[in-house]
């Protein structure tokens, strides 16, 4: 069972992100989500991740609505959380690694969805999402690489302290690299 101050801390990110990708929402593919994924992932354990994402899921849809896009978030996230999981022990505190990895979570996500939409509407419709996508998967990879260049060092520094002030556990922030 987890705490309360975990939960107050999940849900505390959840709405982060959710804010996170409002605030940014008015410019195509550039958004946070994907860097605040890493670093709630370099802080929390893997099932308090998830929740993040389905929580942030659902906010999604309960501000914008039930669409075919929910469905994918609520795979398309966890993935994100599951690879980033799965380069934890590579990558560790190193900022360049990350930003490369989120920037080809950029074209990844296109793909991703583009297969989200051949399940549900067929191959024709997945290869004319995809081809149709290719221009703002460019964008999303590329806004991705920049932010998590440039915000990565000082939002560990924000998330890690949330994370030890909400866990009880002393946490190094990942400022050590610049």
């Amino acid at each position: 069972m987890r705490s309360v101050r975990t939960w107050i801390l999940i849900s505390f990110l959840a709405v982060g992100l959710f804010v996170a990708q409002v605030a940014l929402a008015s410019i195509p593919n550039v958004e946070l989500v994907s860097l605040l994924f890493i670093l709630i992932s370099l802080f929390l354990p893997l099932t308090a991740t998830l929740l993040v994402s389905f929580i942030f899921t659902i906010l999604q849809m309960m501000i914008w609505g039930m669409g075919d896009w929910v469905l994918g978030y609520f795979w398309i996230w966890p993935v994100w959380v599951f690879i980033i999981y799965a380069f934890k022990p590579l990558n560790k505190s190193h900022v360049e690694r990350w930003a490369v990895l989120s920037g080809l979570w950029g074209f990844l996500f296109g793909a991703l969805f583009a297969l989200h939409h051949g399940v549900l509407y067929g191959f024709n419709t997945m290869i004319a999402y995809y081809i149709q996508g290719i221009s703002f998967d460019i964008i999303h990879a590329v806004s991705n690489y920049i932010i998590t260049s440039l915000a990565f060092t000082p939002l560990s520094v924000v998330v890690c302290k949330l994370a030890s002030k909400y866990q009880g556990e002393k946490y190094e922030s990942h400022d050590k690299n610049r």
